[in-house]
């Protein structure tokens, strides 16, 4: 299951130095129409005036716009099972920082870039290129960790506090600028030619001091999560070794070079801590995988077959978890699906569980017609994991796929009451919506998707085309109070760009 929009371009702007890259973020306003009240998402005012303490819900305000606008522009990936690793590799280090004061989004956008970054309310976007280049789990958490550790300290948040009153402009002004630079350079960088000028491009440094705090803060959440502090040490000696090169596929060295002085100053705190091996969760090794084969622009049967043979060339190179796990996903791409479920065999059978697994095995009983087989499965782990994403979407493809539309309906509106502004859930359910001829619901659902990437014309426009569908009145009700929701949205995040 997996879904990439558009091309992503890093943010070029030195303004953003404060992030281990670029600024992103996620985590979008409730949108399900029958949970939300209008209260919901009546947005704090942004202006000059008290900017002195960006309030907690202002903050969440502008994470949750920040991912309207990455939805709308970035290749955001709906990959069930990336986004399941990444949140609970996330929240594994978040239980273990202080002042975190809201939940955290964590999401991986499809750019073979080595970058990672974080936005205003916990909001951390993920490059799939990062994947590809820490070599360990313990290097990957290290920049997780980080960018854990600006939002915590509150270093972008108090950027933008004194860029405001330093400069005099307009805190609406410059969070537009920063977040559409990010999303959509040209748009972007127009912005700050009018808002900011020459005067933000002269606090280049302003974060250094930022960077070292995150790092020592970033190494101690490593340890106290069980993983190896010398990650981040690792990850740094590998990003320095490339600094003279100036590699574009590093971003990270772009937006942030490196000192010698910094990576002596972490291996110094990494020391302090007992020595500890690196971590050996073969869900990254099969995380890796997943990137290489789904993601890194593999497209016709030849490219596949390349793969196949290059995977089998290399079998010393590489954990048995990952190579066979690869060769499983190749072999899926190629249509020889009992090669696949072959190769899936050969892993622990510890992992007969794992996510990874459930969803390929979901897929290959999926094209060979084997669907109650995948429900039977699918419904033990439900069962255990109601509110899991991978369970939901994978039991939810199932049902569709038999024609069991009014399970599929169940199922998801269950899962989306909880966790509502899941894309992909959403579409799963419009299409059973679709298929059950019930126009009313599924042109809300649609508009609740345009919506999530501020697509606000189409949406509006859907939710009125469901007023001449929707029969009942309380239906009516709601979703004209929906459309009053969708409006104050569309008004706040014009504010933001139009400044």
């Amino acid at each position: 299951m997996h879904k990439a929009l558009r091309t992503f371009k890093s943010l070029k702007l030195k303004v953003v130095a404060l992030s281990v890259a670029s600024c992103l973020g996620l985590s979008s306003i409730a949108t399900n129409a029958y949970a939300n009240s209008y209260e919901d998402i009546m947005i704090p005012q942004l202006g000059t005036a008290g900017v002195r303490g960006i309030s907690v819900p202002k903050e969440m305000a502008l994470g949750d716009f920040f991912m309207r606008s990455a939805r709308a522009y970035l290749p955001v990936l709906d990959d069930p099972v990336l986004n399941e690793y990444v949140t609970t590799l996330g929240n594994k280090l978040l239980s273990h920082a202080d002042n975190v004061n809201f939940p955290f989004t964590f999401f991986v956008v499809k750019d073979s870039t080595l970058n990672a970054s974080a936005f205003l309310g916990g909001k951390v976007a993920i490059h799939t290129g990062l994947f590809k280049y820490a070599q360990t789990e313990d290097e990957f958490a290290s920049v997780i960790a980080h960018e854990i550790s600006h939002v915590t300290q509150r270093h972008i948040a108090r950027f933008v506090e004194s860029m405001v009153v330093a400069n005099q402009l307009s805190m609406a002004g410059l969070i537009g600028a920063v977040v559409m630079s990010i999303v959509n350079p040209a748009i972007g960088m127009a912005a700050v030619s009018t808002t900011m000028g020459a005067q933000l491009q002269s606090r280049i440094n302003f974060t250094r001091d930022n960077e070292y705090e995150a790092d020592r803060i970033g190494i101690a959440l490593l340890y106290k999560a069980g993983m190896n502090p010398y990650g981040a040490v690792d990850m740094f000696k590998r990003l320095l070794s490339q600094q003279g090169n100036i590699n574009p596929v590093f971003t990270l060295l772009i937006d942030h070079p490196l000192s010698e002085i910094r990576v002596a100053e972490a291996q110094t705190r990494a020391s302090q801590y007992p020595s500890r091996k690196n971590s050996t969760n073969p869900d990254y090794d099969m995380a890796q995988a997943r990137i290489l084969v789904r993601y890194e622009g593999l497209s016709t049967k030849a490219d596949y077959e390349q793969l196949l043979e290059v995977l089998k060339q290399n079998l010393d190179k590489k954990s048995s978890v990952y190579i066979n796990y690869a060769l499983a996903l190749v072999s899926f791409e190629l249509e020889q699906y009992q090669n696949a479920l072959a190769y899936l065999d050969k892993l622990p059978s510890t992992l007969n569980h794992s996510l990874f697994v459930l969803d390929l095995k979901t897929d290959i009983d999926l094209k060979r017609g084997h669907a109650s087989a995948a429900i039977d499965r699918l419904l033990g782990q439900y069962r255990i994991m109601p509110n899991n994403q991978v369970v939901v979407v994978n039991l939810a493809s199932a049902y569709n796929e038999t024609a069991q539309f009014d399970k599929a309906i169940k199922l998801l509106n269950n899962y989306l009451n909880k966790k509502p502004n899941d894309v992909l859930a959403l579409s799963l359910l419009e299409y059973a919506q679709s298929k059950t001829r019930d126009k009313c619901a599924a042109m809300q659902t649609r508009g609740e998707i345009y919506a999530l990437s501020a697509a606000y014309q189409q949406s509006i426009s859907l939710y009125s085309q469901a007023l001449r569908e929707c029969s009942d009145m309380l239906t009516r009700e709601r979703i004209k109070a929906r459309v009053s929701q969708i409006s104050v949205q569309r008004a706040f995040d014009e504010s933001l760009i139009n400044k």
